[in-house]
């Protein structure tokens, strides 16, 4: 598959004579631009709704164990890096990205950060699939050569209601429900949801006009700033938002599941198992990553089990979606490592590359980080090498800091 190549994309544009004037680089890594790390190079590829089909699941694994350590690692809004990369690897990965549809865009590879509820259509009937959506959004993000601007902090989301993904902190959320979809606080029918995101994101380029800033919370009054432009722009009315329940809340009611996903019946009064609402049948499995990270073995393994694309979630989780037999398929992956039940520890704890593969860290913290989930065996814990806190869960509630005296312990 080529990559992108439309005029807009092949000439010099708006986008590349303005150039953002932050105060440092960007340093978010993407697929075409890999960061250099103590065990070598890193490459982040960006998965849109954590939407990831079989067949890429099996190009991941093989570029992972061809051209990096083997493992690749799941982060918090739903990508996957790959580790250990040569210095020239460069080419050969986005070549193979691109030839699995994994690079639609050179130019966009970075900003391609959009996360969406992982349960959507999976658990009850209040909810519906959103794959239709983020593809969307996706595709006319990548469209719009002006938006390559935005930095890789930027961040999009597509709630399904339930508040999950809202909750996260992104620069652009749409909510849509059944009775109604709004984005940042203005009301919209579905069919124009995607439009009203990129005009955020625009209208944000628009605001940032000395190039300063990273998000739109790094704007005065950003958020807003950017709403009124939007809803003057395209004769928007503003909605009700609704209070946003703090992270804890959040991933302790519905967004850190595991196992078996259960279908509620709405006004029945209880569960059922193995029923899936959307489309495909079959039952759903929410499968914990160790720490985050994942064996070549054990994406080949996901691979074999996806008959509908997986769904990497923010919490460093994997869903499953249309099995025919999700206690076997439970079973296999308890064998194979996987976290499969709410008593694991990996959907507590987490922790950050640390080292040998940080320079910046200063303990291995992957090697320490399930004595510190003991000690709380009820609280969500991060174990980070440095004060940077890489990748630290909003949800977390005792943070744990490797200094140059040792760990320190802090409660959220």
């Amino acid at each position: 598959m080529p990559l992108s190549s439309s005029p807009a994309d092949r000439a010099p544009d708006r986008a590349a004579r303005r150039a953002p004037r932050r105060a440092a680089a960007d340093r978010c890594p993407g697929a075409a631009r890999l960061t250099q790390a103590a065990d070598g190079y890193l490459a982040r590829i960006r998965l849109p709704g954590g939407l990831v089909s079989a067949a890429r699941l099996r190009t991941l694994a093989r570029l992972a164990a061809e051209l990096g350590d083997g493992r690749a690692e799941l982060t918090a809004r739903g990508n996957i890096q790959l580790r250990g990369l040569a210095a020239d690897a460069g080419d050969r990965l986005t070549s193979a990205l691109a030839d699995a549809g994994l690079l639609p865009s050179l130019r966009h590879d970075r900003v391609r950060n959009i996360v969406a509820s992982p349960l959507a259509g999976l658990d009850g009937p209040a909810g519906r699939d959103l794959t239709a959506l983020v593809r969307a959004l996706d595709a006319a993000l990548c469209a719009r050569p002006r938006l390559a601007e935005l930095s890789g902090r930027f961040l999009f989301a597509i709630d399904d209601g339930r508040g999950d993904v809202a909750g996260l902190g992104a620069d652009v959320v749409a909510t849509v429900r059944p009775d109604g979809t709004v984005v940042n606080g203005l009301v919209t029918a579905e069919a124009d949801a995607v439009d009203v995101m990129l005009a955020c994101a625009a209208a944000f380029l628009d605001l940032n006009d000395e190039g300063t800033a990273w998000r739109i919370a790094d704007l005065p009054a950003g958020a807003g700033r950017v709403r009124a432009a939007v809803a003057a722009r395209l004769g928007l009315s503003p909605a009700p938002v609704p209070p946003v329940p703090p992270p804890s809340a959040v991933a302790s009611a519905v967004s850190r599941p595991a196992g078996l996903v259960r279908y509620r019946e709405e006004g029945m009064g209880g569960e059922t198992e193995g029923r899936v609402r959307g489309n495909g049948a079959g039952s759903a499995v929410v499968l914990l990553a160790p720490l985050g990270r994942l064996t070549g073995d054990q994406l080949t393994w996901l691979a074999d089990q996806s008959a509908r694309p997986a769904r990497i979630t923010p919490w460093r989780s994997v869903v499953l979606p249309g099995l025919t037999d999700a206690a076997a398929t439970l079973r296999a992956a308890a064998a194979r490592g996987f976290g499969v039940d709410a008593a694991s520890p990996w959907l507590r704890v987490t922790a950050c590359a640390g080292r040998p593969g940080c320079a910046h860290a200063l303990a291995d913290v992957q090697a320490d980080a399930l004595s510190f989930g003991a000690r709380w065996p009820a609280r969500i814990v991060h174990v980070s090498g440095c004060a940077r806190h890489c990748g630290r869960p909003a949800a977390t509630e005792i943070d744990v800091t490797a200094t140059s005296e040792g760990y320190q312990v802090a409660e959220v």
